[in-house]
């Protein structure tokens, strides 16, 4: 007769669990924890979860290493990455410029020719040894017979002569529209373009993907998110993201093939449009639709895209006509019962768009308390922070000063720079933080090194450092990766927890985030990854922890183990 399959999918034990759960919930620490039915079923003493040993298909002794809720980049970019994930290559772990241009020449000898090789952002020149990016003549010698597009952040790109004759442009090409092609004192392209404008002609090419090789991308995304102790993302929209955009997500998620909860806010994508860009998406879906996997979160970050100030690097001014047709937004989304999350950098642009909430606030009483955010806030005045505070709204916050310490040095003056974002303002009110990295084109996505960077404060170019008063200690920065990022998503009930109940997402990472030195944080990985009980990432042995991890599409089989 067949054994009968366990009924618990895993135990952990031997640990130091930090839990984050509130007084009442559960222990703040413990050292054992048993999930089953994707949730979190007991957690204390070993004592407490001994007897969930034997219906369990597996347990692990932890040998005393640490376990942390999964974590929750609460602002990244996500769905536009996936399905090109696979032909793009990666530069966030390269520090030289030998090291990228060896990366463009192996994959040179590996792709046919005429094939792009695009690098999509998530690099700044502050992170090599150079500080520079590559030239069109170091691109030409590295690839000559294949397109190279490499973008950094959206500060600017550099192509090669194949690249730019696929885009058809010469010496003589006027500029595009929104974009400048940089030229020589001769007027010859150098190779350099800057503006959303120019990299969109390069983009189409180079990310040009069919549907299976889409899937193979948002599969393999997930999956290195999930290497990185990364249980859940939550996708912020972006500019000109189209609902057909989020096809290839929505086919691997049907599938079953997902390794992170995604949530996403769905921008507005016509420009001239976006009043009806919002009231149609509001007309045909309810708020909160799809899955404990993939779920409409809300509208943002762009609900307008004439209320966009990009990076706060350049002047910017939201029109009067742009502002009334936020206003209307803002009462569409109120009256719907649909969460509202805004892209703001710098202190007039927010105010601008706390004047509309107010606003409808005002007419509707439908936005105060619930749950809507602004994202970045980095330039906030003590005013505007006092603003959100009373509407009961939170912050996003993420790390893009990490790398461009220098740049918002030059552009906002030392003391602007060093009290970006005014974490301590925030805190000293109450507001939410949900901490994330506006990855995957704006940064880095992994979260380590956000987390390292909300403790340091250090920039990788030494300038704009953040004072210590905008600091958050280590339990602090990890809880805005879990229990904080949670309340954006209004999930603070299920998710970020480890408590009875709670989702049973969780993530060893490879050294103790709480006291290995500073410099180790930001490179930290996950040596267990694990969502709803199913064990998404392992690397645990009964040796040890591996060098290389594996992913695995999902849990063990039901024969029970013990590492």
């Amino acid at each position: 007769m067949a054994a009968p399959p366990p009924v618990v999918d895993l135990v952990l034990r031997g640990g130091r669990i930090t839990t984050f759960a509130d007084a009442g919930q559960g222990p703040a620490e413990a050292e054992a924890i048993a999930l089953a039915g994707g949730r979190v079923v007991a957690v204390g003493t070993a004592a407490d979860v001994a007897p969930y040993e034997p219906l369990a298909a597996r347990v692990i002794d932890l040998e005393g290493r640490r376990v942390l809720p999964g974590l929750n980049d609460s602002h990244i970019h996500a769905v536009r990455a996936g399905p090109a994930w696979t032909r793009t290559l990666h530069w966030d772990d390269v520090r030289d410029l030998a090291v990228a241009l060896r990366t463009v020449r192996d994959s040179a000898a590996a792709r046919p020719a005429g094939e792009w090789i695009p690098v999509t952002g998530g690099w700044h020149a502050s992170q090599l040894a150079e500080r520079r990016a590559p030239t069109r003549a170091e691109l030409d010698a590295a690839a000559p017979d294949h397109p190279v597009y490499v973008q950094e952040l959206y500060d600017r790109a550099v192509l090669n002569s194949a690249a730019l004759a696929a885009c058809g442009w010469t010496d003589d090409s006027p500029d595009p529209e929104r974009g400048t092609l940089l030229r020589d004192a001769e007027g010859r392209l150098t190779g350099e373009i800057r503006g959303v404008g120019a990299f969109a002609v390069p983009l189409a090419a180079a990310l040009a993907v069919d549907a299976e090789e889409a899937r193979r991308g948002v599969r393999a995304m997930t999956a290195e998110f999930a290497r990185h102790g990364l249980t859940g993302v939550v996708d912020g929209g972006g500019l000109l993201m189209t609902p057909r955009d989020y096809d290839d997500l929505y086919s691997v998620w049907r599938a079953g093939e997902l390794s992170v909860r995604v949530r996403t806010f769905v921008s507005a994508w016509s420009r001239g449009g976006e009043v009806e860009d919002i009231r149609a998406l509001t007309d045909l879906v309810q708020p909160g639709a799809g899955d404990h996997m993939l779920r409409i979160a809300g509208i943002g970050e762009i609900p307008h895209l004439g209320c966009h100030d990009m990076e706060g690097l350049d002047p910017f001014e939201l029109s009067d006509a742009a502002h009334e047709e936020l206003v209307e937004i803002v009462r569409l989304c109120a009256r719907r019962g649909w969460r509202m999350s805004v892209h703001a950098v710098l202190d007039r642009t927010l105010g601008r768009v706390l004047d509309a909430w107010e606003q409808v606030e005002r007419e509707e009483g439908l936005v105060s308390g619930r749950g809507w955010s602004i994202v970045h806030a980095d330039a906030a005045s003590a005013t505007n922070l006092d603003r959100i505070a009373r509407l009961g709204a939170g912050i996003l916050v993420q790390n893009r000063l990490l790398l461009k310490g220098g740049d918002y040095v030059e552009a906002w003056g030392e003391d602007a720079a060093t009290c970006a974002p005014p974490i301590a303002g925030m805190r000293s009110r109450g507001i939410p933080i949900g901490a994330g990295t506006d990855a995957t084109r704006a940064n880095w996505f992994s979260p380590w090194a956000s987390i390292a960077w909300l403790v340091t404060g250090r920039t990788l170019d030494g300038r704009g450092a953040r004072s210590t008063e905008h600091l958050l200690d280590r339990r602090s920065a990890i809880a805005a990766y879990t229990r904080d990022a949670a309340w954006f998503t209004g999930e603070s009930g299920t998710r970020g927890r480890l408590a009875p109940g709670y989702d049973a997402d969780l993530m060893v990472p490879d050294a103790d985030p709480l006291t290995c030195p500073e410099e180790d944080l930001a490179g930290i990985r996950s040596a267990l990854t694990v969502l709803g009980g199913r064990v998404m990432h392992d690397r645990i042995t009964p040796q040890g922890i591996t060098e290389d991890g594996r992913e695995l599409a999902g849990a063990r089989g039901s024969e029970r183990s013990t590492t």
